[in-house]
């Protein structure tokens, strides 16, 4: 079976798409149509800072589940401003945030969807750490 785009991108992240029927080791994702409807709507770039974001930052190396890429996607095409204008102080936030709690908090929250609550939750950290806090005047 020959290599399609999706796998040479995740090649040069070193991570590797496995069948769902297998159990995932690290660095190994059942998220193929996740990764592939990202990267019909957004680009490769897109993914690929996403993926960043999951696989350079702190203990979230292998939180490469469907719905934590998906929610991280959601997050930064809604707040694209912390990915153009700081995207070293965004994947330092990263380096804080310890995406596994984070799911599993989303998860304990069914049936709601995990990735829209996942979404919310990435969402307060990342504003917490990148948005100065807004001061009313008195």
């Amino acid at each position: 079976m020959t290599k399609g785009r999706l796998d040479f991108i995740l090649d040069g992240l070193g991570i590797k798409l496995v069948p769902v029927h297998r159990r995932r080791a690290p660095a190994e994702s059942h998220a193929r149509g996740t990764m592939q409807e990202i990267r019909g709507r957004y680009g490769d770039g897109h993914l690929v800072f996403v993926l960043r974001c999951i696989r350079q930052t702190g203990g979230n190396r292998d939180e490469l589940w469907s719905d934590t890429i998906g929610a991280v996607s959601d997050v930064l095409a809604q707040r694209q401003d912390w990915a153009l204008q700081r995207p070293g102080a965004l994947l330092g936030a990263f380096d804080d945030i310890a995406l596994a709690t984070l799911r599993t908090d989303a998860v304990a929250r069914r049936p709601w969807p995990v990735r829209a609550t996942l979404r919310t939750l990435i969402y307060q950290e990342l504003e917490k750490r990148l948005d100065a806090p807004v001061r009313l005047a008195v």
